[in-house]
């Protein structure tokens, strides 16, 4: 449903509650409960018509960017949406998929320009947490690290304003963050972080990407080549136009053959039992349905689509 679409259904909807109204008001045709009734299943219909689009928008953007990888694509996907967006808190929604899927694409300083025009009154606190945590993995691929070092503060600071059920959730980032922002003082911290988050066999081929990738910096820290270019290669060798591999290009001193480290089909996907609030949301996409239930100090959860 787009802008358009929205407005005609708003519309219509009010024009036939008031004719209902008046109709029952002049000529008594019906009851008053019947007119009440009417108006809320067009009320839930049209909330369905919002919300529906949404949670195929999200499993569809989750597989062009995890498996797929075709970043350019989700991308597109995005900015048609934000284009389209039938309501103003619809469109942050849908421009924080977009800054997202810019960060995928390596383009760092514009997805940092995308992130900084939401508009943040009209989301939840947790998207706040993930724009934020966007900002700091772009800024640091950027090599800014004023603005890299910023976002972790502002993350740390809103951590009381989160409920706690997603306090690990924001934990997460923080720890992830932290590790890459203490890499060259403490690389074997930063190294069991990384394998903590992201060696786990889950199924996501960006997963495995963004697993060597990490640990690629590792590596390069500890001035070893070969096992740098190890990771790197099964990067580059499986990316496509992924981040992880645009940037894996830049760092590969070409000491091995990238041919010799494409993923093989793996028969068995680890069952890792990870509460959905310690996800980290830089390989995986949160359902609009998780975020939606988040409980926030400031705001209902309906606000979200407001």
């Amino acid at each position: 449903m787009n802008r358009k679409q929205y407005l005609i259904a708003t519309i219509s909807l009010a024009v036939i509650g008031v004719a209902l109204m008046v109709t029952n008001f002049i000529f008594n045709y019906m009851d008053w409960t019947w007119v009440f009734v009417i108006v809320l299943i067009g009320y839930v219909y049209l909330k369905y018509k919002l919300q529906g689009p949404l949670q195929v928008f999200s499993t569809k953007f989750n597989m062009l960017v995890d498996y797929d990888l075709e970043v350019k694509e989700a991308k597109q996907l995005c900015q048609d949406r934000v284009d389209n967006a039938p309501t103003a808190g619809i469109k942050s929604l849908y421009m924080v998929y977009l800054g997202m899927a810019t960060y995928y694409a390596g383009d760092y300083e514009e997805a940092i320009k995308v992130f900084n025009q939401i508009e943040l009154k009209r989301l939840n606190n947790v998207y706040h947490i993930l724009i934020l945590s966007f900002t700091a993995y772009a800024a640091y691929e950027a090599s800014d690290m004023e603005t890299f070092n910023l976002s972790i503060e502002r993350i740390k600071n809103m951590q009381n304003s989160v409920s706690r059920k997603y306090l690990g959730f924001v934990g997460s980032y923080v720890q992830v963050l932290e590790a890459m922002q203490n890499l060259e003082s403490n690389p074997e911290h930063y190294r069991e972080v990384i394998e903590n988050q992201f060696s786990r066999n889950d199924g996501y081929i960006s997963t495995k990407l963004t697993y060597n990738y990490r640990l690629a910096q590792y590596y390069k820290v500890m001035n070893d080549e070969v096992e740098m270019d190890k990771c790197l290669a099964k990067v580059i060798a499986n990316g496509k136009e992924h981040h992880t591999a645009i940037q894996a290009k830049k760092m590969f001193k070409n000491s091995v053959n990238i041919e010799d480290y494409v993923f093989v089909e793996e028969e068995e996907i680890e069952e890792v039992e990870i509460a959905e609030d310690q996800k980290l949301i830089e390989t995986e996409i949160q359902d609009v349905e998780d975020i939606e239930e988040v409980e926030t100090v400031e705001k209902d959860d309906d606000d979200l689509f407001k």
